[in-house]
């Protein structure tokens, strides 16, 4: 009996990168819209942040554990530098850019007074990409991609993620045509 299986961590954290992703993608939607109370905003807001932050620390384990998979090892070079795998290199790629622009936002976040709320807005559209390959990463080198379950939470994710996406959108010309 394994105790400690790479390969289940690694799946494990791949799949739940991405749904905390999801989560803190769909609340920062949510929260720039104006459809809630300003204190539910602010609960919101911190949905959004724990959510990104989990999905940031814990793509960088399943990044990190790659390293010390028995079956598919990847070279430090493979795991953050993109295209240089030699095992699916555009299917690893993605993922790789996806947390690169997470990092970008957490950064550009953290220095927001110093790189101004333009920069900073600019940046965070990032996620927009960073969401899709994200998507595009596990799908196209998730070993559970095959599992119905998994086809399931794919779809209605990135469903999702475009609806949402498209209110945000019309909430945004609505108001530009209102101011």
């Amino acid at each position: 009996m394994t105790i400690f299986s790479t390969w289940e961590w690694i799946r494990g954290a791949g799949l739940a990168a991405y749904c905390l992703l999801f989560l803190s993608v769909c609340f920062g939607f949510v929260q720039q819209m104006n459809i809630v109370s300003k204190q539910v905003r602010l609960i919101i807001l911190l949905a959004h942040q724990t959510f990104g932050w989990f999905a940031f620390l814990i793509a960088f384990f399943h990044g990190l554990l790659l390293h010390f998979d028995s079956y598919q090892p990847f070279s430090w070079r493979e795991i953050f530098i993109p295209f240089v795998a030699s095992y699916r290199p555009f299917a690893t790629s993605s993922g790789i850019v996806s947390f690169y622009f997470m990092f970008l936002i957490f950064v550009t976040s953290d220095l927001v007074k110093k790189v101004g709320r333009t920069i900073w807005k600019v940046v965070h559209l990032l996620i927009l990409p960073g969401f899709l390959f994200a998507a595009i990463h596990g799908i196209l080198i998730g070993a559970d991609t095959n599992e119905r379950w998994v086809t399931i939470m794919y779809t209605a994710t990135l469903c999702c993620f475009f609806i949402i996406l498209s209110f945000r959108l019309l909430y945004a010309v609505n108001n530009r045509h209102r101011g």
